[in-house]
């Protein structure tokens, strides 16, 4: 049986993409990074069947379009199956409940109670505090999700709860209807069905670590150069940095760096082993190296999981 959820709060430092470019000390990188689910995550064909419950209908709806969205290589996960009575290797259901709470208040808000000239439109002279009478609306939305397998297994269980807050008063209108609030919550539920359950396909970039502290005096500019060297000729630099690391081993930087360069080149579990001993060598907390082991793990994982997905789709020779 395959583990249940790795952390999928893990940062892949797939931010900025827009500065990329700008960086020509970073490397960027195209990764499937393994779903917190992963026994769900391997199921080959899906059925949304029935959730129960007013918006259970449109629950249903946005999950299945959450589901059917390729990802940035244009692929789906999931074959989605239609229909009560398809099968499929896994059915979701589920129950949600929605409750709208309206309020009368009383607030306090600042009001100008002396214009210019008397006018409507004129300056401000004076503002004092004045009593409103206003609503408050809660709109508080459930939902209890779980995935069973073929076998009547469950692999994905999980609640899902979405508060919606707002507040008006009198002579004004609410930001958003209950309607928009509710819809906007039922879409952010889909949303993480999603990424509890697919693999995420990232576009990600990472940057070097450059510092040269603790590296020998003749080493510093050669050091230097291969980082620049990275955006002209990566194999190159990656290369120059294996040599490097037998003339100054267990540089923080030096390890930190081949450990990018395999990476860089799918070579995940040499990354692994690379970036687990630059992270006592940096020697801080939650340091980039550490970052990078939870990132390749992930990694690692996730073509694990589409091999052995591959395979299970494969017909038994007889």
């Amino acid at each position: 049986m395959l583990s249940m959820p790795i952390r999928a709060g893990l940062a892949v430092v797939a931010a900025s993409l827009l500065g990329t470019a700008a960086h020509a000390e970073s490397v960027r990188m195209t990764g499937r990074f393994a779903a917190p689910y992963r026994d769900a995550a391997m199921l080959d064909s899906l059925r949304v069947g029935r959730i129960a419950g007013e918006d259970g209908m449109q629950l249903g709806l946005a999950i299945e379009r959450a589901l059917g969205r390729p990802d940035i290589e244009g692929r789906t996960h999931f074959d989605l199956v239609g229909g009560r009575g398809g099968e499929s290797d896994g059915l979701l259901n589920g129950n949600v409940v929605t409750g709208v709470q309206e309020t009368k208040i009383k607030r306090k808000e600042k009001d100008c109670v002396e214009r210019a000239g008397g006018k409507r439109d004129g300056k401000c002279l004076r503002e004092e505090e004045v009593e409103r009478d206003c609503t408050r609306r809660i709109i508080n939305v459930n939902a209890d999700l779980r995935i069973a397998d073929a076998r009547a297994r469950v692999v994905y269980s999980v609640s899902r709860p979405r508060r919606d807050e707002t507040s008006w008063c009198r002579g004004q209108d609410p930001s958003r209807t209950t309607e928009e609030a509710i819809r906007a919550m039922i879409i952010d539920i889909a949303e993480n069905v999603r990424a509890d359950i697919v693999p995420s396909v990232e576009l990600y970039s990472i940057r070097f670590r450059e510092s040269t502290r603790g590296l020998p005096k003749p080493l510093e500019r050669p050091f230097k150069d291969i980082v620049k060297q990275t955006q002209r000729d990566l194999p190159a630099a990656c290369a120059a940095w294996a040599a490097m690391d037998q003339q100054a081993p267990n540089h923080p930087s030096v390890t930190f760096d081949l450990g990018l360069c395999a990476e860089s080149a799918g070579e995940y579990d040499k990354a692994l082993a690379l970036y687990r001993r630059a992270a006592p060598l940096i020697g801080r907390g939650g340091n980039e190296a550490t970052v990078g082991a939870d990132r390749v793990a992930r990694l690692i994982a996730g073509r694990a999981d589409e091999l052995a997905r591959e395979r299970a789709r494969r017909p038994v020779r007889r």
